[in-house]
């Protein structure tokens, strides 16, 4: 159970870091592509959604995210594995908007239902505005697909020329679903046995009786209806908490 938590907004960081660059730094570096991450299948993920983003868009890897403290209690402390942030057209100077891109390993139900907690609570907090929960399966086995659905869910974070590219690169499977802003759930189906399938799969499948698909699990700050049952909220909304700067 998470312990109850203060109104006081989450503060967000790089691991590791003293303290972030400012923002014009930030933009001058854009979308890079920077290892070392912290496994493969993050790798994975970043090297391929780089090539999609704004060129404004900033790609940040293991941030740290801080939770404030209940009455008697510390604070706690998150790592996610990407995070995009984005300016917000429109809003105040330097305001951006966050969206995590986490890797899951765990099956379980009780795996789930912590995840469930813990994204709703960083929503809540407004540590990021949207929370990805992709399976390193599909990410290693249908990249394009799994992007491909998120440029239709926030078009915003990705370029023009990435969101063409995606659709291209996306399958027949994919291109046919049409995703609603506070969906938070999307499930591609595939043939048993289709050209993609890899033969280890294909057995896996048959084995078990289940067909091949791609699960891309999404949270939305906005549609709290969908996520609140499940947040350790703070006494009173909070609006993001912007970067720390240098110095």
């Amino acid at each position: 159970m998470l312990r109850p938590l203060h109104s006081r907004p989450a503060r967000v960081r790089p691991a590791g870091a003293q303290s972030s660059p400012d923002w014009a730094s930030a933009l001058a570096a854009g979308p890079h592509y920077e290892p070392p991450y912290p496994g493969a299948v993050q790798d994975e993920l970043a090297w391929h959604l780089v090539k999609y983003l704004r060129d404004d868009a900033v790609l940040r890897s293991e941030v740290e995210v801080e939770v404030p403290p209940g009455a008697g209690h510390g604070p706690a402390f998150f790592t996610l594995d990407l995070v995009v942030e984005v300016p917000v057209e429109g809003g105040a100077e330097g305001a951006v908007r966050r969206v995590a891109f986490e890797t899951d390993s765990g099956r379980s139900l009780r795996d789930h239902e912590r995840r469930l907690r813990r994204d709703a609570t960083l929503l809540a907090h407004g540590a990021v505005d949207t929370v990805y929960r992709l399976r390193g399966s599909d990410l290693l086995g249908h990249m394009a697909d799994v992007l491909y659905l998120a440029s239709q869910w926030d078009a915003d974070v990705f370029s023009e020329r990435g969101r063409i590219n995606l659709k291209t690169l996306a399958s027949p499977e994919a291109r046919a679903l049409t995703v609603r802003p506070e969906q938070p759930s999307v499930l591609v189906p595939y043939a048993l046995g289709g050209a993609d399938e890899a033969p280890e799969r294909h057995l896996w499948h048959v084995a078990n009786g289940q067909a091949p698909h791609v699960l891309v699990r999404r949270l939305d700050r906005r549609f709290e209806s969908v996520w609140g049952p499940y947040a350790e909220r703070p006494l009173r909304r909070v609006e993001p908490a912007p970067l720390r700067k240098a110095g």
